[in-house]
């Protein structure tokens, strides 16, 4: 069964665990949110966090566009995986950088001398590195790239603004972590807490290595069980992926659209058709 995009909070998962479980010793509620969200890290299904777009809309919780400022820009809270960024004023996509030496662009351009280009004669190169220092940062023609490092974003452009599409961990009003509302990932979640708390006793020598083993299975189910319903598509997403593949004319440039257009069904005319 694919994800719903409901959730629930951690205090029904806590009182399930007490339920199914037994437990007569307190649990600390700080153990018991990490642990849940280390469950959900070892899921790690795409669809079991909440998509966001640094455009500004408090209105769905969607923050402001990241700041550049020579050359970087600090990183929203809350970032688990990027999906996609672009530069905000243009809307043009944004590549993620292969320059070993991308984050020293500041320094490499005011060091850079200025050549001249006369012996090359009539023939003309997009190299960067055949270029004036002034023509470098903006004008060389190269695509707009961005890298990452140390909760930065390095541009490749001095100033401006960067809207971001990424996932993120799904919390409360509170701050606390939720849960895919999916009886698999409830349980998988209160199955790795359970082996948690099992673990701490089995080395304080409360607990039998049998019992102890049953935890552990029944974690390692329900973890995987839980990975599988993250990532079943739905029937409409299906759709959309047949769509994708089954084209005459493969559709190669889709970054440059944010992959709008890439789940339409093709349309291939022939002479016939006008």
């Amino acid at each position: 069964m694919a994800l719903t995009g409901k959730y629930v909070g951690i205090g029904r998962i806590i009182e399930g665990l007490f339920r199914d479980y037994g437990w007569t010793h307190e649990v600390e509620w700080v153990d018991a949110m990490e642990w849940i969200g280390e469950a959900m890290d070892l899921i790690a299904a795409p669809k079991q966090y909440t998509e966001k777009v640094t455009d500004g809309n408090e209105a769905i919780g969607h923050p402001c566009p990241i700041q550049i400022k020579k050359y970087r820009g600090a990183l929203p809270c809350g970032l688990i995986q990027i999906t996609q960024v672009r530069e905000n004023k243009t809307k043009i996509p944004m590549r993620y950088s292969q320059d070993n030496f991308h984050r020293g662009l500041e320094k490499f351009e005011a060091n850079l001398p200025e050549q001249d280009l006369s012996w090359f004669g009539n023939i003309s190169f997009n190299s960067p590195f055949i270029a004036k220092s002034n023509l470098l940062k903006d004008n060389c023609g190269t695509e707009l790239s961005y890298n990452l490092s140390d909760c930065y974003i390095f541009t490749n452009f001095e100033e401006g603004e960067v809207e971001m599409s990424y996932k993120s961990l799904t919390v409360d009003e509170d701050g606390y972590p939720m849960v895919p509302d999916n009886i698999k990932y409830t349980q998988a979640v209160k199955a790795y807490v359970a082996e948690k708390i099992g673990q701490r006793l089995w080395l304080q020598n409360k607990l039998t290595a049998d019992k102890f083993n049953f935890l552990q299975r029944e974690r390692d189910w329900y973890i995987g069980a839980a990975t599988s319903a993250g990532l079943m598509p739905s029937t409409d997403e299906m759709e959309s992926w047949k769509n994708q593949f089954l084209r005459l004319i493969p559709i190669l440039d889709s970054h440059r659209t944010s992959f709008k257009y890439i789940g339409d069904p093709a349309k291939q005319r022939t002479i016939n058709s006008f």
